[in-house]
């Protein structure tokens, strides 16, 4: 399942590693791009801007 999360303080970023951890795909996005690069490191895919954001979670996820 492909999840969307916008702030990635201390709940968001444990939620997000959480999902990531389950299987789920996680699209991240907070206005500090460090918070959204530690999670591209962990597997979540990384939001620039909520426009972006916006267009990851609208795209199909990939199987497998």
């Amino acid at each position: 399942m492909q999840l969307g999360m916008i702030g990635l303080g201390r709940m968001g970023a444990n939620m997000v590693r959480r999902l990531i951890k389950n299987g789920h795909q996680c699209v991240v996005y907070d206005r500090s791009a460090e918070s959204v690069n530690q999670l591209k490191g962990e597997g979540a895919t990384g939001s620039s801007s909520i426009d972006d954001f916006i267009a990851s979670c609208r795209s199909p996820v990939p199987s497998g």
